[in-house]
């Protein structure tokens, strides 16, 4: 029931996004592959990250939609029996894995892996599955989402999970790769195990038997169990020795390190020294993908064993400064964030303060919102008020906004209210604000008033106006008017006033009020025009009609005119014909 109860926000969430995040390459089913897999491309510069709003591009899960997503759907919008349809059509042992992940990752850090929040219904199996949780070492990789922040994102791309479809026929052994493969994709794994081995046994100088011990290791891996891991292990080291070259070679350094992980969380010292030792590797001449980083491999495998013996790991890897360790960095950040230890506050704000990196830096400040300690929030507020670096002020802002700290909310209030603070600033604190705590706060009106007494940029005096609008009471609608006519104002904020009205939603009577109280106003007068054209179900036809009939400035009358083409109502068609035949 606490795991149920913990999880509930985010099954909602899923039930909004499953579609779009719901795919068979996501639980592992079968996908074409080529005979020798291309080598993956570089990733992309790492922009600026700027916390702003985006749609979420298929395969991102922006966890701050996910959080709006769970509040606007109701707990009957999740279909448990959709869901339920869609387990029926995986295996027994695919759905057991997925259950042994998504108790695994919720247990340890349930909001920054909501991107498995589809799973949890499936956590309940976990105890059936043939290995314990944490056997699976998936990797969350720190690259560029969409809206401009960096996060982890579900991987199991790293390596190959399907061995490509034969291709030659005139091979002895093409036609046991072919069961083989069968056996695989069936998840029939000791079949397939077995086979693999009597590729290179039998026919040592197949084609195939260079990728042989691969998919051996692979699926002996997939049954779980020390003696088939350590089997494993042994296939993968003959395939390093015989065929150093071999097209999966790079996949067989990531899977090693995986089975390493469990080896290591299962007790087995010598595999934890080893997998410690690569990690704290010097770098290779050139730096290397982070996809082939075999030390962000082995960081993350040692990141399922004892605590006590990976937070000195992770200590040292942070202290590190050579080239071509920023994404080591990056990773042993979130992994120490995770870690949830006591100094992970004061760590995290060294990190921040000292690393070379910007990008380390700024997932330092973005991780420590992760950290559950007014001692954390204590130091994002200081970074968040003070200091020359705004960039690192705006992403402390956007940290805080993820705090369920009362003080957290009382700081984004009084950046945003702080006449002396940067404009850019305030904005990322009233716009983190107003979705939170904001929305729902009994004082935010009287709050949204003095804000805009203190507003002199022009720009954030607008986005003060459309959080207004965004209260949609007859308090705001009525301030927006007032701002709407008077003439003390610039015409800029003026009319940026009367277009937030229109998403306020103010009635066709208040902009008719508005028209025939700005006589003196042409440009209020023209984008009134405009908005009562626009209003759904024809409400301002007949102010427009008015107005095309009766309005003296030709202007305006001229405008009103032209609009009649928008509306769908015999009155308009009538007037028009009236018009041309003057």
């Amino acid at each position: 029931m606490k795991f149920v109860t913990r999880s509930l926000p985010f099954l909602l969430a899923a039930a909004a996004v499953l579609p779009a995040i719901w795919t068979p390459e996501f639980l592992g089913a079968q996908t074409p592959v080529r005979p020798a897999p291309a080598p993956r491309p570089a990733p992309a510069p790492t922009p600026t990250p700027r916390p702003v709003r985006a749609p979420v591009a298929r395969g991102w899960i922006d966890h701050e939609a996910l959080s709006r997503a769970a509040e606007a759907h109701a707990v009957s919008a999740f279909d448990m029996s959709a869901l339920t349809g869609r387990l029926s059509e995986l295996t027994s042992e695919r759905v057991m894995v997925a259950g042994s992940i998504a108790m695994d990752t919720y247990r340890d850090f349930d909001y920054s892996f909501a991107a498995i929040a589809p799973m949890a219904p499936m956590a309940p199996m976990a105890p059936m599955a043939p290995f314990p949780p944490g056997a699976f070492d998936f990797n969350f990789d720190f690259a560029q989402p969409p809206n401009g922040w960096q996060g982890p994102m579900f991987d199991d791309s790293r390596i190959s999970r399907r061995p490509p479809e034969s291709w030659a026929t005139d091979d002895p052994a093409d036609s046991l790769y072919r069961e083989a493969r069968k056996a695989l994709a069936s998840d029939s794994y000791r079949k397939a195990a077995d086979l693999f081995r009597r590729i290179r046994d039998q026919y040592p100088k197949s084609t195939y038997t260079a990728d042989a011990p691969y998919w051996e290791a692979f699926a002996l891996q997939r049954l779980g169990g020390e003696a088939n891991l350590r089997a494993a292990k042994e296939a993968l080291a003959w395939q390093q020795k015989q065929f150093p070259k071999a097209a999966t070679a790079g996949d067989a350094n990531v899977l090693v390190t995986r089975i390493d992980g469990v080896l290591a969380q299962r007790g087995d010292r010598q595999v934890m020294s080893e997998l410690i030792g690569r990690v704290g590797q010097t770098s290779t001449p050139g730096c290397v993908k982070d996809s082939d980083d075999e030390r962000i491999a082995a960081l993350n495998a040692l990141s399922r064993t004892d605590t006590a013996q990976f937070i000195p790991v992770l200590k040292k890897t942070l202290a590190r400064r050579e080239p071509c360790t920023q994404a080591l960095r990056r990773n042993a950040v979130w992994l120490y964030a995770r870690t949830k230890a006591p100094d992970a506050p004061r760590v995290l704000m060294n990190v921040a303060k000292s690393d070379p990196d910007k990008d380390v830096r700024e997932q330092a400040v973005y991780w420590m919102a992760n950290v559950p300690s007014e001692e954390s929030v204590s130091m994002l507020v200081e970074l968040a008020k003070s200091g020359s670096d705004l960039e690192m002020r705006k992403r402390a802002v956007y940290a805080l906004s993820r705090s369920k700290s009362p003080r957290a909310t009382a700081t984004l209030r009084e950046i945003a209210s702080d006449a002396n603070a940067p404009t850019e600033l305030r904005s990322e604190s009233l716009r983190w604000y107003m979705s939170g705590e904001g929305r729902t706060s009994d004082d935010a009106m009287s709050y949204l008033k003095d804000v805009y007494g203190k507003a002199d940029e022009p720009r954030f005096r607008a986005m003060v106006l459309q959080s207004i609008a965004t209260k949609k009471t007859d308090e705001s609608r009525t301030f927006l008017v007032n701002v709407v006519q008077n003439s003390r104002e610039s015409m800029e904020t003026r009319r940026q006033a009367l277009g937030s009205l229109q998403s306020g939603g103010a009635t066709a009577a208040q902009f008719a009020s508005i028209y025939d109280r700005s006589t003196n106003d042409l440009e209020i007068r023209k984008q009134t025009i405009d908005i009562l054209s626009s209003l759904k179900d024809g409400a301002g036809t007949d102010k427009i009609l008015d107005i095309a009939r009766n309005e003296k400035t030709p202007e305006l009358r001229s405008q009103a005119v032209s609009r009649l083409y928008r509306i769908n109502d015999p009155r308009a068609v009538a007037l028009l014909q009236e018009i041309v035949a003057r």
